[in-house]
Formats: structure tokens, sequence, C-alpha cells
């Protein structure tokens, strides 16, 4: 029986064998709750809004899905192994204080996942309360911040009793959508069109490799020598799972409902809830207060990491673990109270931005996880910084660097639009050429970098002891 307290003390430090616990099946709750939330269903309505009919819209989901859950399951595998955060592992590749650069990035993602989480959370709260959306978003805040700051644990638990309410209230929206008004006609509009059905598929992917930064998270605790096929197959599986369904429910919810949807996602499910609209709302809630606890749980750590590294300290306690969790949640909830009304345009915006600058970072990570470093890490030095993984590794850096540089052209967002994506009809790939640039540039370079320094140590110890 494992001795660990109940409410969590560890923040970005190693978790020992002796407070390993759980099975890497818990994994599949925690991923099929967050990514069963109401984000997710807004995700796939954009399908439809960027230009699919449903029917198409439904493949592309799963395909970005399934691609994108691929490469974050992982991710996942490192936790058992490494027994640290996701984004402290980034030292091994950036460096001490190069890592920071990526986890500012990260601290971003965690923040804007926070805050349009709230926006819908908030909504879900203040139908069920009858009480203004503003309101809710802050109730909602305070649930997320009181389940982040007891733990890893009781997160495991909570997404459990998320995922069965969640699964049980779409199987209900599902049968309720298609028996309604309209549903017959959704064959009739089955046009093929590749540019948006690609987009549609580059926008699943993102969603999924969005969650790369802190996946190792939840699964850190699991005991060291957990299966690897395990613990990526039930963090795949609830990742596709969920994240299909949502988005599928999405892109019907936008075809059928249109104006109705879009302005007002939450009111429209509740509504096809009909007597049962609490129970929808409900459902909703918890789905979303997964998420959101984990954007909370994974902005403190990143917050942690940056500034542990800047003050060179290792640890930190159970006070400042939760100043900063409070911190990250004043902030998202001022994000989310200054929000307008025109979300589902800023959250594209959101999405696209997200994909162009975080997937280079997965590709690096774990070209150096699997290729270069074959999962044989000195856990102790991503604490040092003088330690074997340097300051700062500029190889790594310029691998990112030219990853995003290199999509600059593929691009397709509302921001910009890049000539190459212009003459591909607006079909966005630069996710792709982003991962296949940083990897290969980092895997080809990384290696002569780690030969370097070990023949600059040897040069320099024949220099300290000439008679070797």
């Amino acid at each position: 029986m494992n001795s660990s307290p109940r409410i969590e003390k560890r923040t970005i430090d190693f978790i020992p064998d002796a407070e390993r616990h759980g099975s890497p099946r818990s994994l599949f709750f925690v991923w099929f709750a967050a990514n069963t939330s109401i984000t997710a269903v807004v995700t796939g309505s954009l399908f439809v809004v960027l230009g699919n009919s449903a029917l198409w819209a439904i493949p592309a989901a799963i395909i970005g899905n399934i691609l994108g859950g691929f490469v974050t399951s992982l991710h996942s595998a490192q936790g058992p192994i490494l027994g640290v955060p996701q984004m402290i592992q980034s030292r091994a590749q950036f460096g001490y204080y190069g890592a920071i650069l990526p986890l500012v990035l990260s601290l971003i993602i965690y923040l804007g996942f926070y805050a349009t989480g709230l926006v819908l959370g908030g909504q879900a709260i203040g139908d069920l309360l009858h009480i203004p959306t503003q309101g809710g978003a802050v109730i909602f805040a305070a649930m997320s911040t009181v389940l982040a700051i007891i733990g890893y644990r009781y997160i495991h638990k909570f997404s459990k009793v998320a995922t069965a309410l969640s699964a049980a209230v779409f199987v209900v929206l599902f049968i309720r959508i298609l028996a309604g008004p309209g549903a017959g006609a959704l064959a009739d509009d089955a046009g093929f069109a590749a540019a948006p059905f690609v987009l549609g598929i580059s926008l699943a992917a993102s969603w999924q490799l969005t969650f790369g930064p802190y996946i190792a998270d939840y699964s850190r605790y699991l005991p060291r020598k957990t299966s690897k096929t395990a613990t990526m197959g039930w963090t795949f599986a609830g990742s596709v799972i969920g994240g299909s369904l949502a988005m599928t429910l999405g892109a019907l919810g936008a075809a059928l409902g249109g104006s109705s949807f879009n302005e007002n996602q939450v009111g429209y499910l509740a509504d096809l809830g009909g007597k049962f609209a609490w129970l929808v709302l409900l459902a909703v809630i918890c789905g979303k207060l997964t998420g959101n606890t984990l954007s909370t749980y994974g902005g403190f750590m990143s917050l942690a990491t940056i500034i542990t590294a800047i003050t060179r300290k290792d640890i930190v306690g159970r006070s400042g673990r939760t100043v900063y969790i409070l911190l990250i949640s004043a902030v998202a909830l001022g994000l989310a109270l200054a929000a307008t009304n025109n979300f589902v345009a800023t959250f594209t915006n959101f999405l696209l931005f997200l994909l162009y600058f975080m997937t280079p970072w997965s590709a690096i990570n774990l070209v150096d996880f699997y290729w270069v470093r074959k999962e044989r890490y000195n856990v102790e030095a991503l604490f040092q910084p003088d330690g074997e993984y340097g300051r700062t590794n500029f190889v790594a850096i310029a691998a990112y660097t030219a990853g995003v540089l290199v999509q600059i052209p593929f691009m397709n967002s509302p921001l910009y639009v890049g000539p190459i994506a212009d003459w591909l009809g607006g079909a966005e790939i630069a996710w792709l050429i982003g991962l296949a640039v940083s990897g290969a540039g980092y895997y080809f370079f990384a290696p002569a970098r780690k030969a370097l320094r070990k023949q600059r140590a040897a040069d320099t110890s024949d220099l300290i002891n000439p008679s070797r």
C-alpha cells in the first residue's frame, strides 16, 4: 500500500519509487474526460464553420485525433521512466536555461486553455444556477483551483466520475441530435472539399498535440516498470475516442443548429437534453473541470520550473505550490472575464498559433528521448545548471527555430496565409513540415554536439593530467 499523502506535496521534483502507485488504465479516464470537454465540441464545430460538410467533418476529426494522439501518447510513456513533469524534461534537450523558451510557450498554452475553459464552464454554471456567466466563471475557477491544489491522486479519481457522466450524456445527445428535424438532410450535403478537410485534420491534430507539454505529468507517479505499451495504449485510446466523439458532436451541432449553436454552444446542448438539461450542464461542468484542472496543474509546474531556474532552487514547498496555483488561476480568470463575444474565431486563431509553435518542441523532445538518448537520462542533472545537459543547447534552439520558420509559407490562419497554403487552396500542412524539420535537424546535429562535448572534456582532462 502506498503511503504517500492524499494531498499532493510534489511539484517539479523527482517521484521516488516508494511514492509510485496506480495503473496505466487510469490514463484512459484522465484523457477521455479531458477530451470530451465542451472546448473539444467547439473545436469540432469549427470544421463545419471552415467549410466542411458535417459528414466529411467526422473522418477529418478521427484522422486528426489519431495522428495527434499517437504523438502525444509517445510523451506519456516518458512519465514512469523519468518520474518528473513533462516540461522539466526539456532541460535535457534545450539546457537548464534554454528550456525557459518552451516553458514560456507552454505556460501560454495552459493560460489560453484555462481561460477559454472558464468562459464555457462559466456559461454552464451560469445556466445551471441561473446566475451571470461571469459569476459562473469565478465559481468554476475556484473549483479548478481546489482540485489542482489537492493534486494528482484526486485528479485521477475525479476523471473517472467525469468519464462516466460524459459518456452517458454524449450517448443521449447523439440520439437526440440524430433523431431531430433536419438530421436526414445531412446526407444531402455531403460535398467534399479538400482544403477544409485537411484543415480539419490539422485542427484535430492540433487539439491533441497541445496536450504534449503536460501529458507525462499524469503518468509520472506510475511505477517505474510500468509497460510502455500499456501507458501509450491507454493514453491513446482515451484521447482519440474522447476527442473524436466530442468533435463529431460539435460538427453535427454546427451543421444542424446553425447560429443557435455557434452563439451559445452550452445552451444548445442543454436544450437538447430537454427535461434533463441540468444533467447535460453537469456533464459539461465535470468534463471541462477535468481539462481546466490539467491546465492549472501544468501551468503552475511550468511557472515553478521557470522561476526555480532563475532563482537556482530545486524544490517548491506546499505553500509555494499553492501560491503558484492561485496565481495561474487569477490570470486565467482575468482573461476569461475580459473575453469578447467573438469566441469561436478567437479560439480558432489560438489553436493554430499553438500548432505552429508546439509541434517543433514535441519533435525535439521525442527524437531526443527515443532516438538520441534512447531513454537513458541523468535525472539529477536536470536540476543542475552546470550539469551534463549544459545551460543552453543552441542546437535544440536552432532546430526549434527552423521548425517554426519553415512553417510560415505553409501557414493558413486568420492572421496570415502563406503563399504555399494559398496555392494549395487553403490546405493546412504546416505542422507536418515543422515536425519533420525540427525532428530531423535535432537528430542529425545533437549526436555531433554530444560527441564534441565528450572530446572537449577528454582534451581538458589530458591537459590537466598530461601523463595519461
